[in-house]
Parts: structure tokens; C-alpha cells; sequence
């Protein structure tokens, strides 16, 4: 599928046009490509693993395996590597996700195939053989390239067009790879480690194809040894949560299109809300309300998405996802109630974020 869509980020005064792919923890992997000024998104992809659960302490709950410390990255301050990493850790720990490590290993795999797609005019998670850079045909092949030993694997991509500079891309890749439903499942997922590349034209070469563009590749992933981050079995986090400001107030596209058959270019979605509980266990919400902070203005929410209900298949027994059912409002605080249960135990949550300028148009 092909569309045509920009993003309009008043805090760097961009408007260009976004093409995204992504292959997050979820699915399988597959599809892919689009036309310049274009955008390209790829279902959720997964892969597989079994790991035994912690011992259960005396109360019978599974405790966190979540990370709470990483040693700094290498990026560079003042880099755009650095802004990535920075601020998608922070998203992550301040929801309760669990910080993610910098791996050499995932960096060089990320690199690469940035590259490759970049002097190869393609954007997709799949590479061909015999074309220049090549280094594996699909994520895993490319990270075990690398020498990561992957139990777990996420290739998230998203890239820039009308321009080849990397200038400002660390916090939009960041941004944008966050922004949809069934992707932020991928960016928040149980991963322990990541690589991050931000490449552009300006540095490789400018194509026929696709003219000036930027490419901005997320490599995720966790070894068999050190398993999934898990969150306490009584835990359940949402993105956003209590804190979070400057997230993208609308989206224009998805695929796979979490309302099936509605054109979100045409009628946009609301930035989504992903609440998670410990993977095996079952999740349901029994009610939800969104409003403004200030005034108390109602937002209309769409079904709360299950495993149960998702029309594509994508969302596990321990992931929901609630919808605002048109665009929010930027700049603009937001209070959250959400209620049910974590494997049959009721909880309810109460938090409050805030929109940016940034938004999918």
C-alpha cells in the first residue's frame, strides 16, 4: 500500500514527506516498498522464543525482570544517535518498560542495512542477494551477521524524504515509530538490547528513485540467555502514562489499519494508548474515558482493542490498545481512566499526558 503523507513538527520546522515500515516483536515479517514522498508499512513482524519464568516469591506474583540501569551509550552527546537513545529510554522508563542497552552488534546490523537500502532505492525489512551491501535477506540473518545471538528481534524503520541530511531525524524516528497503535507494541516491547542508524543521502549518495531521503533504523533485540524484560505479574503499564508530553496528536496511517475499510488520511486516528501486563497473562479492560485537562472535554474512544477483538490478528492475550476515534489536540494535556482486570485481578489507572505540535498529516 502506498499513500501520501507528511509530518508537520513545528519545533523543527520541517515538512516533508514520511515513508515508515516497521517489524516489531508481534508477527511475521513481509511485503513492503513504496514510491517516493510516499509512505509503506509493513505488518508487525515476530519471532519466537521460550524462556522459563522466574521463580514466583512467597506471594505467588512473578517479580519484574525490567532493567533499571544501562551503561551510557557511545553515540555522542551532541548526536543524533544519542537523542534517539535517549529519549526512547526515557518513554520507556518512565512507563515502566524497561530500559534498553546499546549493542555494538545491532548497531553495525542497523547500519547496514540503512545503507543498503539507501544505495539500493529500496524501503523494506527484506534483502536480495547479490545486491551491493547485502548482508542477510531478512532481520534475523543480518543481526546474526552481525554476531548477535537473537531470541528475540525487532527492525523498525522509518524514513525522510526531501532531504538527505540526518539533521533533527534521532527524536522524529523516535517519534514516529511511537506513534501508531500496533507499533508501539514493537518500540516498547520486552527487548533487552538495541542498535540505532541514521543515514542519509547527504553521506551515501542521492538515488533516482527516491531522490534525497533519510533512513532511520531501530535494531531490537534479546539473547536466549537473557530472555524477554518482563514487568511484575500484578504490574500494568500504559504508553502513555502519568508525565509523557509531546506525542503525535493524530495519525493518517497504519498497516495493517487498525479500523479496517476507514481511510485515516481522510478521517484520522487519535495517538493510541497500549496498556501491558506480563506476557502469558490475560488482559481486559472493562472501561476507559479521555479527557481534556483543562475545560473536561470529552474525547471519544473507540473499543477497547483486544486479542479478542483485534480485526487484525496482531495484539497478544497481554496487550489492549484504546483509541481516540478523531485527531486530539496539540499542545494539549490529556487525563486517562482506564479499568479491568490482569488474569481475573481488577485494577484501574489514572494518569495525564500532554500532545506536542507534531502530528501525521
Amino acid at each position: 500500500m502506498t499513500h501520501s503523507l507528511s509530518f508537520s513538527i513545528s519545533a523543527y520546522g520541517w515538512r516533508r514527506a514520511l515513508a515508515a515500515i516497521f517489524c516489531a516483536l508481534i508477527a511475521a515479517c513481509g511485503g513492503g516498498g513504496g514510491g517516493g514522498g510516499g509512505v509503506a508499512v509493513l505488518p508487525p513482524g515476530s519471532t519466537a522464543s521460550t524462556q522459563t519464568p522466574p521463580s514466583a516469591p512467597a506471594d505467588g506474583a512473578l517479580p519484574s525482570t525490567l532493567v533499571t540501569s544501562v551503561p551510557p551509550d557511545t553515540y555522542g552527546a551532541s548526536s543524533e544517535g544519542h537523542q534517539a537513545f535517549a529519549l526512547l529510554n526515557a518513554e520507556r522508563e518512565r512507563c515502566g518498560f524497561g530500559l534498553l542497552a546499546q549493542n555494538a552488534q545491532l548497531d553495525a546490523a542497523a547500519k547496514a542495512h540503512a545503507d543498503w537500502q539507501i544505495v539500493n532505492n529500496q524501503l523494506t525489512h527484506q534483502e536480495t542477494p547479490g545486491t551491493s551491501g547485502f548482508t542477510g535477506v531478512n532481520p534475523v540473518d543480518r543481526v546474526s551477521a552481525a554476531g548477535y545471538s537473537a531470541g528475540g528481534v525487532g527492525d523498525e524503520i522509518s524514513s525522510l524524504y526531501y532531504s538527505g541530511s540526518i539533521a533533527g531525524t534521532g527524536v522524529f524516528g523516535v517519534r514516529a515509530l511511537l506513534a501508531l497503535p500496533y507499533h508501539q507494541v514493537g518500540m516498547l516491547g520486552g527487548f533487552r538490547d538495541i542498535g540505532i542508524a541514521l543515514r542519509g543521502s547527504d553521506e551515501l549518495g542521492t538515488t533516482a528513485i527516491f531522490g534525497p531521503r533519510t533512513v532511520q533504523q531501530f535494531n531490537l533485540g534479546f539473547t536466549p540467555a537473557a530472555g524477554r524484560q518482563e514487568p511484575a505479574s500484578d504490574q500494568v503499564l500504559t504508553y502513555p502514562c502519568e508525565g509523557t508530553s509531546g506525542v503525535f496528536f493524530e495519525i493518517t496511517n497504519e498497516t495493517p489499519n487498525p479500523v479496517p475499510g476507514r481511510d485515516l488520511r481522510a478521517s484520522p486516528l487519535g495517538h493510541g494508548l497500549l496498556v501491558a501486563v506480563r506476557t502469558g497473562q490475560t488482559l481486559a479492560i472493562s472501561s476507559a474515558s479521555m479527557q481534556t485537562l483543562s475545560g473536561n472535554v470529552p474525547v471519544v474512544l473507540r473499543p477497547a482493542m483486544t486479542s479478542d477483538n483485534d480485526p487484525n490478528g496482531v495484539l497478544a492475550a497481554n496487550k489492549a490498545l484504546i483509541i481516540p476515534d478523531a485527531s486530539l489536540m496539540p499542545n494539549t494535556a490529556y487525563a486517562v481512566r482506564i479499568a479491568g482486570t490482569n488474569d481475573g485481578v481488577s485494577f484501574a489507572r489514572s494518569f495525564n499526558f500532554s500532545t506536542g505540535a507534531g502530528a501525521a498529516r
